[in-house]
């Protein structure tokens, strides 16, 4: 009986991974020969120019996998902070599973959302945008997010319209 509550959180991870064959592969990260850790040193982060689907003002690092293409991924988004950063009103195709490392970040959902409706979030916090769900960003200051989820991952603006994938 002392195991119960044990079981009742294996159970519905033993039925996830049953129900979803491959699962585990789809977060498989390939090493090279030789080699049993992944290691992203912060002072080697590789910081590039962020996507084109995203405001001038931020840039991004991948930690691991492929934005572009299905799998697993690890990225970091950086903003200076120096003008605020606004990210009109877009959705994701997938969850979009989001970190704020350091600086604040503001979400609000629905097409005409206001600045003055959206929830903030401060360093250390942890949210989940579900997917296809219209919401805007607001990022006043330096502020690193950094996003974890199944690619692709794509900012699909409001005029583009609710597509499915």
């Amino acid at each position: 009986m002392r195991n119960l509550p044990v079981r009742r959180l294996l159970l519905p991870l033993l039925l996830v991974l049953v129900a979803r064959p491959g699962w585990s592969q789809d977060l498989a990260l390939e090493f090279p020969e030789g080699s049993v850790q992944h290691v992203v040193r912060s002072d080697e982060i590789p910081w590039g120019p962020c996507p084109d689907s995203l405001p001038a003002g931020c840039e991004v690092a991948l930690l691991e996998g492929d934005l572009t293409s299905d799998g697993y991924f690890t990225a970091r988004f950086r903003v200076a902070g120096e003008q605020p950063f606004v990210l009109p009103a877009h959705w994701h195709p997938r969850d979009e599973r989001v970190t704020v490392l350091s600086g604040k970040v503001a979400v609000a959902f629905g097409a005409d959302a206001t600045r003055a409706e959206a929830r903030e979030f401060g360093a250390g916090d942890y949210y989940v945008n579900a997917r296809q769900q219209m919401h805007w960003v607001w990022i006043e200051g330096p502020t690193v997010l950094q996003i974890s989820g199944l690619g692709p991952w794509k900012a699909v603006p409001l005029e583009r319209g609710l597509v499915t994938d």
